[in-house]
């Protein structure tokens, strides 16, 4: 299976994967977190929002899996990996917050637990940024670090 999210094509399938998941995963729980506070915006795009965020979870996965399935192969960028382990969870809870987030406007639910929901969407969208920051930085840190220091230092050693 762990060939199976290595390549796409004769390409690494990671470098494509995250793209999807360090957008779209962000931008649909944060779409969440606008409906929890600010009710027009709920009224005509929370459903949206949540199928969004549902949507965006299968990328997160490949992403995740994509990254395991390279970092086996050709190396182990220990910090972003571990950052990377941390998104399959944050994902899960952010859209499972979001989910009874919309049960509690759709039935009604009492008011005291609609606002503490909306509390934790808001709460799960702004975390939900956060690890992707996390994730991608370091993740971009672990590719480009070297590179971008060795490409200054031959810049530096010009200008002497």
């Amino acid at each position: 299976m762990e060939e199976f999210f290595l390549y796409l094509g004769d390409l690494p399938l990671h470098p494509f994967a995250v793209h999807y998941a360090v957008v779209l995963f962000p931008l649909t729980a944060l779409m969440v977190a606008l409906a929890a506070i600010w009710p027009r915006f709920r009224a005509k795009y929370l459903g949206q929002s949540v199928i969004g965020l549902a949507l965006s979870i299968p990328f997160v996965f490949i992403a995740q899996q994509s990254g395991e399935a390279l970092g086996e192969a050709y190396y182990e960028p220990d910090v972003h990996e571990e950052y990377g382990e941390m998104m399959m969870p944050v994902a899960l809870a952010t859209l499972a917050i979001a989910v009874l987030f919309w049960l509690a406007i759709k039935y009604r639910w009492p008011s005291i637990l609609l606002k503490a929901l909306g509390f934790l969407a808001v709460s799960a969208a702004v975390g939900a940024v956060a690890i992707t920051f996390v994730v991608g930085h370091s993740g971009a840190e672990a590719t480009w670090g070297n590179t971008l220091s060795a490409a200054a230092q031959v810049l530096n050693m010009r200008e002497l």
